[in-house]
């Protein structure tokens, strides 16, 4: 790689750009990055959205505050997408548009709350990305230069010898194709800023997380050279003009990350209300892009930095990557038609991890979901509300003395209390930590032991004549019924239509479904009766959820010949 460099530039520290410029008081902002519109929508692109969505539900029961964002979007600029254009023999606006619509239906078919949607065309964004163009361009860190070296079109990056295969001309990252090219472009210093963005990976709590990737990102830093921010119009027509040159494009991914900002209301005043991001979630194959590429340029415009940059890994199929040659591609809306969209969701927060790879099977996906919401929530509550546990059908009393009583009440018991009146912490020391697989886990492990106290205690066994037994009866239902309240509660932002379902079925009202109600459990073992007690339950018999058919049954074998009569019916249109 080859670079031209003419010019000083003024220096500035991270630290005295945060303190300057962050609100205390603003919106809770997270986003997903805009998705490429060169192909539909697939699995991880939903996976990485319920991350995010999750992130927000949960912030709004911790907090109680609406006052939270989520914004998600499309990437619809550069030469793959002009590409992918002319093979569909269409314009490249309304390629987008097709594209760009089958992710807002998917993320609205899957219940996921966005709070705006950014579309790289529109004229809003190119707005937002002049600019930030001319920001750094005053500032002194944009230089007209010429670039020699590697470009991979699929990833839209700029590569260094070490990280091609030159023999190959392909990619080492990625394993696509690379091209050199030599062009006049626009420079931007992007080396200057290794120091700072180092210091800004070493403040305490770190913003990358998992902290783990955080050692990519120095591994990165040490092989950077000066970005290209632009490419020629006559290479690459298909995006925003260089603010006062249009022989000029500017860069595909200068383009993207700026929407970020666009969301904000950048370069108005109101932007300060949500920037800078609290949480960026993305996947590990953009690393370099968000911690590397996107803190230079905002420290390059005098701009603060996001929170934190939530870093997660793939899903395989059956231990495979997924690929179009493999024809293993998850169709989310397939899936979601076969699994029901809040079941799919579930299952993708259940079983994953963000350090490591995640694994997709079908058989696995029915596992989970009937074994977590049908088995073990929806069966517990089920008995919870029979008339041979609960003949008045309202929520229990609960009788302290007798709690208090060895012969009433076993250490087991005892035991589920607990683990419930700490639950909300638990769950909220992984769900604040964007560990929602062990946040679920705590949810689901307090609901499979208040089912395991009925089944403990034989309490369909107790004779419901015997004033004493009664008693027992109705303190051991009035336990389940708790870990019923407080599990729901806790489970709204992974699982919010089922969570919905069982507040319901407990006849919990709407407005003691909050975090501070979670918190407050057991009520009678502070000297406090418990208000909820008495309430008769509603009459409605419908199934919290329906267990899904197995793969081989006729009405699994109809659900997935459904889920292909759609998928083929999209792909007609």
């Amino acid at each position: 790689m080859v670079i031209n460099n003419g010019l000083n530039c003024v220096r500035f520290t991270a630290n005295r750009i945060i303190s300057n410029l962050i609100r205390r008081n603003k919106s809770y902002y997270v986003t997903t990055p805009i998705f490429y519109v060169n192909s539909t929508p697939h699995i991880g692109h939903l996976y990485t959205a319920t991350l995010a969505d999750a992130s927000c539900r949960w912030q709004r029961l911790r907090t109680g505050s609406d006052d939270v964002r989520l914004v998600t979007g499309t990437d619809e600029h550069g030469l793959k997408v002009m590409q992918a254009a002319q093979g569909g023999k269409v314009e490249p606006k309304e390629f987008c548009d097709r594209i760009s619509q089958k992710f807002s239906k998917l993320f609205d078919d899957f219940d996921v709350k966005y709070y705006d949607f950014v579309r790289t065309t529109d004229s809003r964004h190119a707005a937002a990305v002049r600019e930030l163009w001319k920001r750094i361009d005053d500032n002194g860190y944009i230089y007209k230069g010429s670039y020699e070296g590697w470009y991979c079109t699929s990833d839209e990056t700029f590569l260094t010898d070490i990280q091609v295969d030159a023999k190959q001309r392909i990619s080492l990252e990625s394993g696509n194709p690379v091209e050199w090219m030599h062009e006049c472009n626009y420079m931007f210093q992007l080396t200057h800023f290794i120091p700072q963005i180092k210091e800004w990976l070493l403040t305490t709590g770190g913003p990358i997380h998992p902290p783990h990737y955080r050692d990519e990102v120095f591994r990165i830093l040490d092989q950077l050279h000066d970005l290209s921010v632009s490419r020629s119009s006559t290479r690459v027509p298909w995006g925003i003009p260089v603010p006062g040159d249009d022989t000029q494009t500017v860069y595909v991914w200068m383009d993207a990350l700026c929407n970020y900002l666009t969301a904000a209301g950048f370069p108005d005043d109101e932007y300060r209300e949500m920037w800078p991001a609290d949480a960026h979630v993305i996947g590990v194959d953009i690393l370099k892009f968000h911690a590397v590429y996107w803190p230079a340029m905002l420290l390059a415009a005098g701009l603060p930095l996001p929170g934190k940059i939530v870093v997660h890994s793939h899903w395989l199929y059956d231990g495979h990557k997924m690929s179009k040659s493999r024809g293993n591609v998850v169709d989310p809306l397939d899936a979601g038609v076969r699994f029901t969209t809040h079941g799919l969701k579930y299952f993708l927060l259940r079983q994953s991890h963000l350090e490591t790879n995640c694994n997709y099977i079908d058989r696995r996906v029915e596992e989970v979901i009937n074994g977590d919401l049908a088995n073990v929530m929806g069966n517990t509550l089920n008995r919870a509300v029979a008339k041979g546990l609960n003949p008045d059908r309202r929520y229990p009393e609960f009788d302290v003395d007798l709690y208090n009583d060895d012969d009433a009440f076993s250490v087991d018991d005892r035991e589920l209390v607990a683990l419930v009146r700490g639950l909300p912490q638990r769950v909220e020391r992984h769900a604040s930590d964007f560990k929602y697989q062990d946040a679920i886990f705590h949810i689901m492990d307090a609901t499979r032991k208040a089912n395991l106290l009925i089944h403990r205690n034989a309490l369909w066994r107790l004779d419901k004549t015997d004033g004493k037994k009664l008693k027992i009866l109705n303190s051991k239902m009035y336990c389940v019924f708790e870990s019923l309240r407080v599990a729901a509660i806790l489970l709204q932002p992974f699982c919010p239509l089922v969570a919905e379902r069982a507040l319901d079925k407990l006849a919990i009202p709407h407005d003691q479904r909050g975090w501070e109600d979670a918190v407050a459990n057991f009520l009678p073992l502070d000297g406090t009766r418990d208000a909820l007690s008495g309430t008769v339950l509603p009459t409605s018999k419908s199934v919290l959820f329906k267990a899904l058919p197995s793969q081989g049954s006729s009405k699994g074998v109809e659900k997935q010949a459904t889920a292909t009569k759609k998928r083929e019916k999209r792909h007609a249109v």
